[in-house]
């Protein structure tokens, strides 16, 4: 099924902010939203939670299925140590993250 550039960007971007702010993505919270943000695509909760999952993948970013969401609204941001940590790695393909270095560009403090 082909979806519409501003779905495609506005899921990404969703994703990328997920990923910077919490550090995981909530599949089925973030579905639901990009559904509500959407409503002219026509496409079901299993298609909204499947295309969620592939940006997931896509940044290899950690994921949880809490269709609550209750703990999730809750959840504090990450530190502003570890802003956007993830994102970096996935982005900067830097090694040396894991060995607990810090990403190419980054000085320690």
């Amino acid at each position: 099924m082909q979806y519409s550039t501003s779905l495609r960007d506005d899921l990404n971007q969703m994703v990328v902010d997920e990923i910077r702010k919490y550090g995981i993505v909530n599949v089925p919270v973030m579905a639901e939203r990009i559904r509500a943000q959407q409503p002219d695509e026509g496409f079901t909760a299993l298609d909204a939670e499947r295309l969620v999952l592939g940006f997931a993948a896509l940044y290899c970013a950690p994921i949880e299925f809490d269709s609550t969401g209750c703990a999730w609204r809750k959840r504090r941001p990450v530190s502003a140590v570890n802003d956007g940590l993830l994102l970096e790695f996935v982005e900067d393909g830097d090694m040396a993250a894991l060995a607990g270095q810090p990403a190419a560009g980054i000085k320690a403090a």
